[in-house]
């Protein structure tokens, strides 16, 4: 790529030199014939006008005009002074043999009293000569009485350019040393910019980079060293909201498109970002951000930033999945765990014949969950989330925390999948239960099902400390002062119950005193299971 270029270029500067040299040369030649026609005219009008000429010319004196002549051609750079009859018969000539015979070229306009030149082939071959009137006494305004032709060869003319001809080369040398050199640096800025790529390899490369570059489903954005959007996909078109993607550079103002302004930022001022979080709408998006590098992999960031965007929303939808699981788990856990020690001791009570102890003990198990018991088998609309606070209970006594409950009859419906509510119910009620149980005042968590007008209202309260006042934001991704080794991951659950509820367009309001969480749903016509 590199060496074509260079070619190029360095053909293009042979060629302007050579039409230099032309140039030059033509306007040489022409500028050496306004010489030789000024230099005849002046010496013409000289002779013209000298009275001793005139009257040798009168008569016919040539044996004086010819030495005269001859005196001038030696002095001046002239190729003939011809001095000639009114009738054209010549009394001077650089030939003494043509002395006599009749002038070879025009005279009319002589006759007529006027001065002019003409390029003519006379007997020493072309020639530039001027023809001026010689009047009696060299008046202006006197008896013509004869001519007088002053001439330069053309040949001598370009004899006189000959000499000129070396400055001429030396210039068009120059000017393609320069092309040599210029084509030289040519070939070593494109082999910095393409390396070795041939032509044919250079579009094969671009157009395998617009089709990955479009064909990603990760978000791609390239800056400029001034903090521009230069380049960018479909996918970082539609995370960001930007205009369609197009071939080739464009130039927009991060700042001027309609986008988180703190992404906005970012891309604007090209800070280093490296797997942020950042919300945007409904989307919740994993950014990095880096400085552009150049062929050899070295740091370049006066050519930009590039960005990519991956759309976290998926991945959340699965950890809410995987949070419900989670969650189930550790409830059937308990579960067993719980039910293991009620039947050892019932089989021990029973043993030993101690018949109403026994039955003490199998109704304090069945005691307050009777009625979601009853639910769950008759097919209530809301079995999963009945069955979550059924293991819930055995849970929370295991954890020494006294679980309340109160769901409506018939348990009101939610508008989100199981695993949705899963997610949103087991993380509230297990943020509770881990307060609660760590709190020094009581150990009690408080849950509520219930309709409220048109919408659904879950609220849960604890006995607990309540949420760290450094936590701006208790909800957000990674906001938790729990163990980050805890099983499951920390700051998740939570930041996954706000998205959930923004996105089935419910609210969620946290409140003191105790420590209170109610989140507000509209009304599921039917509810919703998967």
């Amino acid at each position: 790529m590199g060496g074509r270029l260079a070619m190029v270029s360095l053909g293009v500067v042979v060629l302007v030199a050579g039409v230099l040299a032309a140039l030059m040369s033509a306007q040489l030649s022409e500028s050496g014939q306004r010489q030789a026609q000024q230099v005849t005219r002046s010496v013409a009008e000289t002779l013209a006008h000298e009275p001793e000429v005139a009257a040798l010319v009168r008569a016919r004196d040539s044996d004086t005009l010819q030495p005269m002549v001859e005196a001038i051609l030696s002095d001046a750079d002239l190729s003939f002074v011809t001095i000639m009859t009114p009738d054209g018969i010549r009394l001077t000539h650089r030939n003494r043999s043509e002395i006599g015979e009749p002038y070879l070229g025009s005279r009319e306009e002589a006759l007529a009293g006027r001065t002019f030149t003409e390029v003519y082939g006379g007997t020493l071959g072309p020639s530039v000569r001027t023809i001026v009137p010689i009047r009696a006494e060299g008046a202006d305004d006197g008896e013509i009485v004869g001519l007088v032709s002053v001439g330069v060869t053309l040949t001598a003319v370009q004899a006189d350019l000959a000499a000129r001809v070396p400055l001429i080369v030396v210039a068009a040398a120059g000017i393609v040393g320069i092309g040599i050199l210029g084509a030289l640096y040519v070939r070593r800025s494109a082999r910095r910019v393409t390396g070795s790529y041939t032509p044919r390899e250079l579009a094969r490369l671009v157009e395998s980079y617009e089709t990955v570059l479009h064909s990603l489903r990760e978000g791609l954005v390239v800056t400029d060293g001034g903090g521009r959007i230069v380049l960018y996909n479909d996918e970082a078109a539609d995370l960001l909201g930007l205009p369609p993607a197009t071939r080739g550079q464009v130039s927009l103002d991060p700042r001027g498109v309609d986008m988180d302004a703190g992404l906005a930022d970012a891309i604007a001022t090209g800070r280093r970002m490296v797997e942020e979080t950042v919300v945007t709408g409904d989307r919740v998006l994993l950014v990095n951000q880096e400085e552009a590098r150049d062929l050899a992999g070295r740091r370049a960031p006066e050519r930009g930033r590039v960005m990519t965007l991956r759309d976290r929303s998926e991945l959340q939808a699965l950890l809410g999945e995987l949070e419900g699981v989670r969650t189930l788990s550790e409830t059937l856990r308990s579960q067993t765990h719980e039910h293991g020690n009620r039947l050892h001791a019932l089989l021990a009570l029973l043993e030993l014949g101690r018949i109403d102890d026994a039955r003490q003990l199998i109704a304090a198990s069945t005691e307050g969950r009777q009625d979601l018991a009853d639910r769950l088998v008759s097919g209530n609309d809301g079995a999963v989330v009945v069955a979550l606070l059924l293991g819930k209970l055995d849970e929370a006594a295991e954890r020494g925390v006294t679980l309340d409950l109160d769901v409506d009859e018939p348990t009101p419906p939610l508008p989100l999948a199981a695993a949705e509510a899963v997610t949103v119910v087991g993380n509230l009620v297990d943020n509770a239960m881990d307060a609660a149980a760590s709190g020094t005042d009581g150990h009690w968590v408080r849950v509520s099902l219930t309709r409220t007008g048109p919408d659904v209202a879950i609220e849960v309260s604890d006995s607990g400390a309540g949420f760290d006042p450094s936590l701006t934001d208790p909800f957000a991704f990674g906001a938790s002062t729990k163990p980050a080794a805890s099983p499951g991951g920390r700051g998740v659950g939570l930041a996954l119950v706000r998205d959930i509820v923004a996105a089935h367009g419910g609210t969620l309001h946290v409140t003191g005193t105790p420590t209170t969480v109610r989140v507000m749903l509209p009304a599921a016509v039917e509810a919703v299971t998967t």
